[in-house]
């Protein structure tokens, strides 16, 4: 039998989140991405690397792997506060080489459920940029829904900003 999803590369992978490493940071900081997507370059973004490298001590980032124990992303929670309320939000990235092949779904809903399982969530949410069409289409397909918009200025650029939400 054959597999219809191997066509656009979403053979039967699964996700799964663990500790972070050096060794995983020292490889998050080397991504690069095509074309529009360069935005989520990490080797560009001093303060992004800086995050990264001071997250391998929080307990609330992660990277991803597949069944074989191979780096396939990351992820992180955090808390940001919102007039009286404390929302737990999701940052999410995918390895650029597994991008744009159908693994997207899986991806978001591995990191959602282990999330669940580990911060007990009833209430989860996102930023995503507003020309990520494809990402917006996979949370939505994940159960997310705008909520929002946010502008904010990135090395200098001024980008927008989906808030997306799913209880």
């Amino acid at each position: 039998m054959v597999n219809v999803f191997k066509k656009r590369g979403a053979f039967n992978i699964e996700f799964f989140i663990r500790k972070r490493t050096n060794e995983d940071i020292n490889e998050f900081i080397t991504w690069t991405y095509e074309g529009i997507y360069s935005f989520y370059d990490n080797n560009i973004q001093p303060d992004k690397i800086d995050s990264l490298n001071q997250s391998i001590h929080s307990d609330r980032a992660f990277t991803v792997i597949d069944g074989e124990g191979n780096v396939a992303g990351n992820c992180e929670f955090y808390n940001v506060q919102e007039d009286e309320n404390e929302i737990l939000v999701v940052g999410l990235q995918m390895k650029p080489s597994l991008t744009a092949q159908g693994h997207g779904s899986k991806f978001s809903k591995a990191i959602i459920e282990q999330g669940r399982q580990l911060f007990n969530y009833d209430h989860l949410e996102l930023a995503v940029a507003e020309f990520n069409k494809r990402a917006i289409r996979t949370y939505e397909k994940g159960g997310f829904v705008k909520r929002g918009e946010l502008e904010d200025t990135i090395r200098g650029n001024s980008y927008n900003f989906i808030i997306m939400a799913k209880d």
